[in-house]
């Protein structure tokens, strides 16, 4: 297969022989009535956005995540180290230089305008814990900028909210059965209640997933996932209310994150291991023993209510709970000591040893002696368990007057989250990683309280074919900590935003053509997982992070062509860095760090680029959608660190240097999606190019001693997706009122590549994959 290097004017000559389609109204009686959404090309509002639409679905195997909906969108790239993204611990997202990825959640989440409780590994939740794909509306993405009203606390670089599917007017039930590559099975059923009561309809529907890692074989790991939604929407006389509950059992065995060098010589291997051998310095690395399991139920109601033919307001209360842990398998025991030398099983103590042998006694070997008669292997299943309660509300009034639309609103939250980490002794290490279900040894035990309140206040005002909107809004966060178990007490700081401002302007120049400009200065509040390693002392001089992003494009509602294009400048100020990896010299965890690692402002990042989405209807049944995106990202400041040079000496050194581009992010991109549908047979081709970029940026050095800044050129690898379908309605004499067909294969032409990650641990993407899914509807 050949490959090809793009450059911008490649890119937009592309964009101008794939301009793009039909705008269609997407109709839903409880869609959002403030602005129009258009088919991909998002909003009529002052801000770049896009919006997936009904093909962006096919493309993809129900039993997948509702995350890579978004990926053939401008600016946007989806990371997935499981084949069907079965693994939230190597899931990532980059947009316009900012990420969602185990170290920084730098992008808000929403479900149904509802927050998600941010997109962290360690006690964060990201929408495939909320929805099944079927079950998915659309994907609204503010690239940038985002509503107002949107409440996240990680929305630098904007929000992406996924909306869940209304309930059908007509009763009915269906049943979906899909088998796939990688012992994939997946079963599915839903039920519509129709109208009920005269104005209330309503689904319930349950599903259950399995798949083995892509690779590997034997005992490789699987992904186990079983997932309830409900959904009811009531009509009254003057308002509406819109009641749901999601609920979400999870069990991922993980894949590693790798270096490049790795990828080069196994681009279909993550290291992990697929057998025992009963080798513990082996097994730690046994794909089954790194694992997340999480539990995830999250309701709302939300009430909405038209007081007057131009004042509306909407009240939605919600609560998410969240239990679960993550699992690892040392090769050795820890024995905690306290200042008295006394053996201790709570707490770090004040000394710790690391040991691989008890004696014919059953006591641990602290001084080497190792192959004294009777000695005995041992090993640690280690478990940190995540638990959480959420309850909050948002709240939303809106005044027609003149020609003027008056917004303002309030979200409130209030947040406890535990934190535990326990080690357990290995039964017996020779045969399994079986192990003994009362801990040895407690290693901290921490409660977070996070308070949030947020109000803001929006004017948007219309002067005849000019649209003017101005905006404030402001963030309250309180963080508190209190250590449970290890003496630190207790914690607290504030993470208040200033004042941040937002303006736009659209003016339609005709029917089909408008232009937008926006402004908006984003706020992310600093994370509690900030506070594992350090005391409020420590943290009185961290800021928390902010943004600054402009756009400038033009949107095109043509007969058959659609687009919109946007070029746009962020400045991200007081960036927030984890300036030391829990991991270990030779690349294995650091099992026995508390936290992911010290935090620290480190400066900023530029990013300057321009975003096309264009989709044009080739012939009634037939359509061509494009998305086109170069992105270039810099570090707008020198950052130092202290390091260790080669020869052993401690040193003050560059860390990242200003100029070099920012670490992990594709700067050129290119999907394009042609798409038949004739109301039976449907069919599909999507492909995705992603230009090389530099993997990591930080300071290191080279085996001959020379200092090496940008590296890791990541390849430029391009995939191809397909999909086939049928359906068909039946006649009352039948068993089945309709039947559905559908054969997706992904990565069609097998290309090794990488997906993702974070800086210098990328992500192998999945080789070839293919599912079919039989429907039937009652």
């Amino acid at each position: 297969m050949h490959t090809f290097k793009a450059n911008l004017l490649t890119l937009a000559v592309l964009s101008a022989i794939s301009l793009p389609a039909h705008a269609e109204l997407l109709a839903n009686e409880a869609a959002e009535k403030e602005v129009e959404v258009i088919s991909v090309l998002g909003k009529r509002v002052s801000y770049a956005n896009n919006t997936t639409d009904e093909s962006m679905k096919l493309a993809k195997a129900p039993i997948g995540n509702v995350m890579d909906l978004i990926d053939n969108l401008p600016g946007i790239n989806v990371g997935q180290g499981d084949a069907f993204g079965g693994d939230d611990y190597t899931t990532t997202i980059s947009m316009r230089g900012f990420v969602i990825d185990r170290a920084d959640q730098q992008l808000g989440i929403t479900i149904d305008g509802v927050p998600n409780g941010g997109s962290a590994y360690a006690g964060g939740s990201k929408a495939n814990r909320y929805l099944d794909v079927e079950n998915t509306r659309l994907v609204e993405v503010g690239q940038g900028s985002a509503d107002i009203a949107s409440a996240s606390l990680d929305a630098l670089g904007g929000t992406i909210n996924f909306v869940s599917a209304n309930p059908e007017m007509e009763a009915g039930a269906r049943f979906a059965y899909t088998s796939g590559s990688h012992n994939a099975r997946r079963y599915y059923a839903r039920y519509d209640s129709g109208e009920v009561f005269g104005n209330t309809t309503a689904y319930f529907s349950l599903s259950d997933s399995f798949n083995n890692r892509w690779m590997g074989s034997g005992s490789n790991g699987n992904t186990d996932r079983l997932h309830v939604e409900f959904k009811s929407v009531t009509e009254l006389d003057k308002g509406r209310v819109t009641a749901r509950v999601s609920y979400n059992d999870a069990h991922e065995d993980n894949y590693q994150p790798i270096s490049l060098a790795h990828f080069n010589r196994t681009p279909r291997w993550d290291g992990l291991t697929t057998n025992w051998t009963g080798n513990p310095d082996i097994d730690q690395n046994f794909a089954e023993a790194w694992s997340t399991l999480r539990e995830n139920t999250l309701a709302y109601v939300k009430m909405e209510w038209y007081l007057s033919d131009n004042l509306e307001l909407d009240v939605t209360p919600y609560l998410h709970l969240q239990n679960g842990r993550g699992d690892w398998l040392p090769p050795f025991q820890v024995y905690a000591t306290n200042a008295n030398g006394d053996r201790i099983n709570r707490g770090n103590g004040t000394r710790r040893v690391n040991y691989t042998h008890v004696n014919a006694a059953g006591l641990p070997i602290l001084d080497g002696n190792n192959s004294q008669a009777g000695a005995k292997r041992v090993s640690s299943y280690r478990h940190t368990h995540y638990e959480k309660t959420r309850l909050g509300t948002t709240a939303n009034l809106s005044w027609e007057l003149g020609n003027h639309r008056l917004r303002t609103g309030v979200w409130l939250e209030s947040q406890e989250r535990n934190q535990t980490r326990d080690w357990h002794d290995v039964i017996d290490p020779r045969v399994s990683y079986e192990f003994n279900d009362q801990p040895y040894w407690v290693q901290f035990d921490d409660d977070y309280q996070h308070d949030v309140t947020k109000f803001y206040l929006q004017d948007q005002i219309t002067l005849g074919d000019l649209q003017l909107t101005l905006g404030v809004q402001k963030y309250l966060v309180e963080l508190t900590r209190t250590d449970d178990l290890n003496g630190k007490g207790k914690d607290s700081i504030d993470s208040d935003s200033d004042w941040l401002p937002s303006a736009g302007v659209v003016y339609r120049l005709n029917d089909k053509v408008e232009v937008f400009a926006g402004y908006a200065k984003n706020f992310k509040s600093i994370s509690d997982s900030i506070l594992e390693n350090k005391k409020t002392a420590d943290l009185a001089n961290l800021s928390p992070e902010t943004a600054t992003n402009m756009d400038l494009g033009i949107r095109y509602f043509g007969e058959n062509v659609s687009f919109s294009s946007a070029i746009y400048n962020v400045k991200f100020n007081d960036r927030v860095v984890l300036l030391r990896y829990a991991t270990s010299a030779d690349g294995t965890p650091n099992y026995l760090a508390a936290g992911d690692g010290n935090f620290d402002n480190v400066g900023g990042v530029t990013a300057r680029g321009f975003e096309t989405s264009v989709d044009w209807r080739l012939h009634q049944n037939l359509s061509l959608t494009s998305a086109i995106t170069y992105n270039s990202a810099e570090y707008s400041e020198d950052v130092f660190a202290s390091k260790t040079t080669p020869t052993g000496q401690p040193a003050l050194v560059k860390d990242y240097r200003e100029g070099d581009k920012l670490a992990g992010i594709p700067e050129k991109m290119l999907s394009l999606a042609l798409n038949y549908h004739d109301g039976n047979y449907r069919a599909g081709l999507s492909s995705k190019y992603v230009a090389s970029y530099f993997g990591a940026a930080k300071h290191s050095y080279n085996s001959q001693g020379a200092e090496v800044w940008n590296r890791d050129e990541i390849p430029t690898h391009t995939l191809l997706n397909a999909y086939l379908g049928y359906e068909k309605a039946l006649d009352n004499s039948s068993l089945f009122s309709g039947v559905d067909l559908a054969f997706v294969i992904n990565n069609l032409t097998d290309k090794n590549y990488i997906t993702g990650g974070s800086e210098g641990a990328y992500l192998i993407g999945a080789g070839r994959t293919a599912s079919f899914t039989i429907s039937l509807n009652f």
